[in-house]
């Protein structure tokens, strides 16, 4: 009764031994799946943490990226604006240049008109003082041409009286 207790108490120690083994092994196992789950998740949540961290940088880059081309576009947009009211001014310019250069040569034809006009008043005029003299010249040539011969006549009358007195007087 003694050995059979004595077996029962091996066998049962045994059993008991091997029991706490078993489950010392899967308390290792477990412990060791554990701590494999645990570094799978630190793993993973450092992945996400990356991931989120990388997906951030991407947003913020795209962002960045974004606002650099709205400023380069509004860059544009500005200098297109200063180009185009350059090209207005440019444009007014040349529209300002061409009436002045219109009004000028308008203004030149007047004056040269006008000069004109007065030269040819003033030819008429000399004109009309040249034919003016002209014909009092002609007048007084006239009445000189007139009075000479008047005198000539006179002249010559006298003349025929003293040599009709003359030849009287000899025959007397």
């Amino acid at each position: 009764l003694q050995e059979e207790k004595e077996r029962l108490a091996r066998e049962a120690a045994r059993k008991l031994q091997k029991e706490e083994e078993r489950l010392a092994r899967e308390a290792a196992e477990a412990t060791r799946r554990l701590q494999e789950e645990k570094e799978r998740r630190a793993r993973e949540v450092v992945e996400a943490a990356r991931v989120k961290e990388n997906q951030e940088r991407k947003r913020q880059a795209e962002k960045a990226r974004a606002k650099a081309q709205l400023e380069e576009e509004e860059r544009l947009a500005r200098e297109m604006d200063r180009k185009l009211q350059e090209e207005k001014r440019l444009a007014r310019e040349a529209v300002e240049a061409v009436e002045a250069a219109r009004l000028k040569e308008e203004h030149e034809r007047e004056r040269q008109a006008k000069k004109t006009r007065e030269i040819a008043q003033k030819e008429k005029r000399l004109a009309r003082e040249s034919a003016r003299r002209l014909q009092e010249k002609e007048e007084r040539l006239a009445r000189e041409a007139t009075e000479a011969a008047k005198r000539l006549q006179e002249e010559e009358e006298c003349i025929a009286r003293k040599t009709v007195e003359a030849a009287r007087l000899k025959e007397e």
